[in-house]
């Protein structure tokens, strides 16, 4: 009977430290960052992929004169006999905002309301009248 006791209570025990050991809770919890395949992808590795292609205003287009729609290559304003580009890579087609060019920042800062008013007060302002003879 106590031999069967101090095992229960060994036993117990052993269960209890495995539990609180903080090298046996990282073993039993998945690691998130682990898989290789969601890595960051970098706006570099995008361009090389995208083989001069461009991301603008929906759609692929080549400086060349060609446009990449519905996985074809298709010729716009390029010479004839000139080869087709190749499409762009599967990380660019999946990656398109990175591609995008940014917009420069708007020059005229005026809401409509401060151009309307601006207008408005040139129109409303007084102006010489005109010198149309000389007396000499």
């Amino acid at each position: 009977m106590l031999n069967k006791r101090t095992f229960l209570f060994f036993l117990a025990l052993t269960s209890f430290a495995i539990v609180l050991h903080p090298s046996a809770a990282s073993a039993q919890s998945p690691k998130k960052n682990s898989s290789k395949s969601e890595k960051a992808v970098t706006s570099a590795e995008v361009v090389q992929d995208a083989h001069g292609w461009s991301y603008v205003k929906g759609e692929w287009v080549h400086p060349n004169g060609y446009k990449f729609v519905k996985g074809q290559v298709l010729r716009t304003t390029a010479k004839i006999g000139q080869p087709a580009p190749e499409p762009p890579g599967k990380l660019a087609l999946g990656n398109p905002e990175k591609l995008t060019p940014k917009a420069p920042a708007p020059q005229n800062t005026k809401s409509v309301a401060e151009t309307a008013a601006e207008i408005k007060r040139k129109n409303l302002e007084t102006k010489p009248a005109p010198q149309t003879g000389s007396h000499l």
